[in-house]
């Protein structure tokens, strides 16, 4: 099965830059917190802007650009240790500690990944399978042609690896 993750826009330029290796989640609002933990070990992520800050109208497709493979996952039940890890990616601290508090269980999960630039970019059109406010999706087969090059390897690997040891 091929998956597919909705993440903030802003999130998957950083990734695709280099400038963040860690993906963060609460559940959805028509998910429970087990149903959106990272279960599969490669994804492709579905840049949205819902939620994004400053964002008006929803793009009339999924450009998508990445895909990932997990190195490590697991939950974050520390708020100290969500906190160190902030400032090594492109998420907003104050929307990260509201989802952290949300619901009675306080925790996040996080998804230590390695990224894959994708040639050409794939557009999959907004649907009514792609909506809604869930994080997984099962997504078609990608062209035959797409190409996949790994996103250069920083020194921040190595800095998120050590904040969630």
């Amino acid at each position: 099965m091929i998956y597919g993750f909705k993440e903030l826009s802003s999130v998957c330029a950083a990734i695709a830059e280099g400038r963040q290796t860690v993906l963060l989640r609460k559940a959805g609002l028509r998910e429970s917190t087990a149903e959106s933990g990272f279960q599969t070990k490669s994804f492709y992520l579905l840049p949205t802007q819902y939620h994004e800050k400053g964002a008006k109208n929803a793009a009339p497709n999924f450009s998508i650009t990445l895909r990932v493979e997990i190195i490590r996952s697991g939950d974050l039940v520390d708020w100290a240790q969500i906190e160190k890890l902030l400032p090594l990616t492109a998420y907003d601290p104050p929307t990260i500690r509201e989802h952290f508090e949300s619901r009675d269980q306080r925790l996040l999960h996080f998804a230590h990944i390695r990224a894959f630039s994708l040639s050409p970019t794939w557009h999959l059109p907004h649907s009514e399978s792609l909506s809604g406010c869930r994080s997984w999706f099962e997504l078609p087969p990608p062209s035959l042609d797409m190409k996949e090059l790994p996103v250069a390897a920083t020194d921040l690997s190595r800095k998120t690896e050590q904040v969630l040891s």
